[in-house]
């Protein structure tokens, strides 16, 4: 894996909310979540689950696009593609983020939420970018920004 930037990494247009089909009936709801609907093979599947208000995330991917859905309480999805940001709440299952990846996310948990990420990469910790001015140069020229995103951040 080449830690140099790409030629044309993804931008914050490029992340986007996706609803998801939701069937109800007298018994409660499903979601309906397909590789087709995510744009992407379904490689990796984890969940996140805070009691608490957290702040977690903060880092970017080189080659692992995302898909999160929240599949309890409420989530604030800050997504950044180093010249622009864009923030983001998940608050059901019904609808879901796409994380491109090349964009730095992060997300601000309320008490006793759950995230569930959907991935297009097995785990690499080598594909992380955890240190802001770190993805800023892996982003290139024209994408330096004033500031490090930082807990509860807003714009």
């Amino acid at each position: 894996m080449t830690l140099s930037s790409a030629p044309s990494l993804p931008t914050i247009v490029d992340v986007r909310l996706v609803d998801l089909p939701k069937v109800a009936d007298e018994r409660g709801w499903l979601v309906v979540l397909e590789d087709a609907r995510v744009a992407m093979a379904i490689r990796r599947v984890f969940s996140v689950h805070v009691d608490r208000a957290s702040h977690r995330g903060d880092h970017a991917h080189r080659l692992c696009n995302q898909f999160l859905v929240c599949l309890g309480g409420r989530i604030e999805v800050v997504c950044d593609d180093g010249s622009a940001r864009s923030h983001t709440v998940l608050d059901g299952p019904e609808r879901g983020l796409f994380v491109p990846a090349g964009i730095w996310a992060s997300q601000d948990y309320a008490d006793g939420s759950t995230l569930m990420v959907l991935c297009d990469q097995l785990y690499d910790a080598a594909d992380y970018l955890r240190d802001y001015s770190g993805f800023l140069e892996y982003r290139g020229p024209g994408t330096a920004r004033g500031g490090t995103p930082g807990q509860g951040e807003k714009e």
